[in-house]
């Protein structure tokens, strides 16, 4: 709480937070008391309180902001709850980076093709829902700074992609809030990323329990599909692939394989394409031969995310759950 303006207060003894409140506002309305509560302007150690009875312990800190530094943290918390009404969830968030959880369905950012409903309207991306939010929280931020007494920072606010998924992948997404940072973890992602892995669920019963795949991958400039190549050829991309059986699941006739990836490159439908190129395609994945749509999306998942942050050298670790819709089948 240095350097934040507002009124600072050390608890004297232990009491419930509005009734306390009261004993340090004898001349104001309880009304206006419970306002302050209302309105996001007490923080107690740090931490912002809006419950009327929230315990107070002798030796507390009690701050209580001024109100237009409250309002404008408020349009951040704002800002973040119009994220999630997307489906989108942020898991990790510091100056430089920001990591999100996606939903099935949403494109990480638009494209020639397939930017567009079938209704003919605009279709939303992951990038534009984050490049809004970190607009509003900047904006939030500088109010709140103009509030403090400080020299706002008006450098533009825009999110940068650091790596996609695909718009039926769910899972782990990883953005940078300056073209530094996305320089940087690109530059150095090999290095930098530790750990991250996908689960998927394949069509027929996967035989060997772990093993490696390695092609050389060609997209398609007309169908957009990406062919899987043994050998070295011709605008191929080398591609590697490491998986390891966790399950199976039977579905009446039907045998999936659920499956975890890890991957040594990254590229375009890397693991779909190397799932379909050994015969077990992922379920409900059209595109690269599968029969069967068992859970009615694609059935792969980013779900561990590690890696060091180059601003800050901090390990950064992720995990996002399964969908519920995958847990369900798996049941």
């Amino acid at each position: 709480m240095n350097g934040t303006p507002g009124q600072k207060f050390t608890v004297a003894h232990d009491a419930p937070l509005l009734k306390y409140l009261y004993e340090i506002f004898p001349n104001q309305s309880k009304t206006g008391v419970k306002n302050l509560l209302s309105k996001g302007q007490v923080l107690v150690n740090g931490e912002q309180r809006t419950a009327f009875d929230h315990p107070l312990a002798a030796g507390d800190a009690l701050l209580i902001l001024p109100k237009a530094i409250s309002m404008a943290r408020e349009t951040g918390v704002n800002a973040r709850e119009e994220v999630e009404k997307t489906g989108v969830k942020i898991v990790f968030e510091d100056d430089d980076y920001v990591v999100v959880d996606k939903p099935a369905g949403l494109l990480t950012v638009s494209t020639a093709r397939g930017s567009q409903s079938k209704t003919g309207k605009k279709e939303a991306t992951l990038y534009a829902i984050l490049n809004a939010y970190v607009k509003a929280t900047a904006r939030a931020r500088r109010k709140e700074d103009l509030a403090s007494g400080r020299t706002p920072d008006r450098s533009t606010a825009k999110i940068w992609i650091v790596h996609r998924l695909d718009q039926g992948t769910s899972g782990l997404v990883v953005f940078a809030k300056n073209e530094h940072a996305k320089d940087v973890l690109q530059s150095r992602w090999k290095e930098l990323v530790i750990e991250r892995r996908y689960v998927a669920f394949l069509e027929n019963k996967l035989e060997k329990e772990s093993g490696a795949i390695q092609s050389w991958l060609v997209e398609s400039p007309k169908s957009l599909i990406v062919y899987s190549y043994p050998e070295e050829v011709r605008n191929g991309q080398l591609a590697i692939t490491h998986y390891k059986v966790l399950d199976y699941v039977h579905r009446g006739k039907n045998v999936y394989t659920k499956a975890e990836f890890s991957l040594e490159s990254g590229r375009k439908n890397q693991i779909r394409v190397h799932a379909a190129s050994i015969g077990h395609p992922i379920a409900g994945d059209k595109k690269y031969g599968a029969e069967t749509d068992p859970v009615r999306r694609l059935a792969l998942h980013a779900m561990t995310l590690v890696f060091r942050n180059p601003m800050s050298n901090e390990i950064v670790r992720l995990k996002s759950p399964l969908p519920e819709v995958f847990d369900k089948f798996v049941k």
